[in-house]
């Protein structure tokens, strides 16, 4: 299943390009240089939501060593225009354990709703470095479907900002903001997650070189959008149980306006992982930063 994903994401990449992807320059089997290289969107699939709305997910991949930014407009934009914005315009790379490893992709970053009856094509273009990449979102293939629970029950956790807010699930995950926050002066972010997964017990316990097991969410924060730096202290942590919270600290170099992403994840089960499209939740926070 997850060969199958990665394979038809890169070909939905690949044919809608404007510079093919094997247009790089190099020979194959050497390794990669550190810059200079593409970042390209994916479509990771789609849910087909009760109302007659389809959501679209997407990711990217950016094959750099470096964090590259690309602020929107004629560079980094989605069409049909009514949803543009919601993309990222800060694209870490997604590098591997350990130094032979290959260079990930991101996944389920963002996604966009289309009311019922859409038919088109949602698209998404990035362009960097003279380099021109589009991928269409589209519900013309089953096989693009995502849905939960898993195998075994996995589901996305429960994420919210307040510990009575609301709650968001999955990829589109929840909103909140805007908070104020100065240049220089550390602002403190704290979540509240929840695994409520109803699974099988698993028959084995397994983890690998990539993923063990230490705790039951997973949580990482990112900068999404924001026109400079953005430090979080840390970066990632570990609620061991089922229900817990987690908190950052993040310091802002320069003025504007910041949508910072946290994602909880309960990867490590036998059922969950990036590769199979589950099972993780998005957070935005929207961060007005004054001088």
């Amino acid at each position: 299943m997850p060969g199958r994903w990665l394979i038809g994401c890169f070909l939905a990449a690949a044919l809608a390009t404007a510079s093919p992807l094997l247009a790089q320059p190099g020979r194959p089997l050497a390794p990669l240089p550190p810059d200079g290289l593409r970042v390209a969107p994916f479509f990771d699939g789609f849910y087909q939501n009760d109302d007659g709305s389809v959501t679209f997910s997407f990711g990217y991949s950016n094959l750099n060593t470096e964090l590259v930014e690309i602020p929107l407009g004629p560079e980094n934009f989605i069409t049909p225009k009514e949803f543009d914005g919601r993309q990222p315009t800060s694209f870490p790379p997604i590098l591997p354990d350990t130094p032979a490893g290959r260079r990930d992709r991101a996944r389920g970053v963002f996604t966009v709703t289309a009311p019922p009856g859409f038919k088109g094509d949602v698209v998404w273009t990035l362009r960097y470095l003279g380099q021109t990449y589009t991928v269409p979102a589209r519900t013309r293939h089953s096989a693009y479907m995502l849905k939960w629970p898993m195998a075994m029950g996995s589901i996305p956790p429960l994420l919210r900002f307040a510990p009575d807010g609301p709650a968001g699930r999955g990829p589109t995950g929840i909103e909140s903001g805007p908070v104020k926050a100065t240049v220089g002066t550390p602002l403190a972010v704290t979540i509240w997650a929840t695994d409520d997964s109803v699974r099988e017990k698993d028959p084995v316990e397994v983890t690998s070189r990539r993923e063990t097991r230490t705790g039951a969410i997973n949580v990482t924060w990112y900068k999404h959008s924001g026109p400079g730096p953005v430090a979080f202290d840390p970066a990632k942590a570990i609620i061991a149980e089922l229900q817990g919270t987690s908190s950052t600290s993040v310091t802002f170099t320069q003025p504007g306006e910041y949508v910072l992403r946290v994602r909880a994840d309960n990867f490590g089960r036998l059922d969950t992982s990036a590769g199979n499209q589950c099972c993780w939740t998005n957070g935005y926070l929207r961060v007005a930063v004054t001088p």
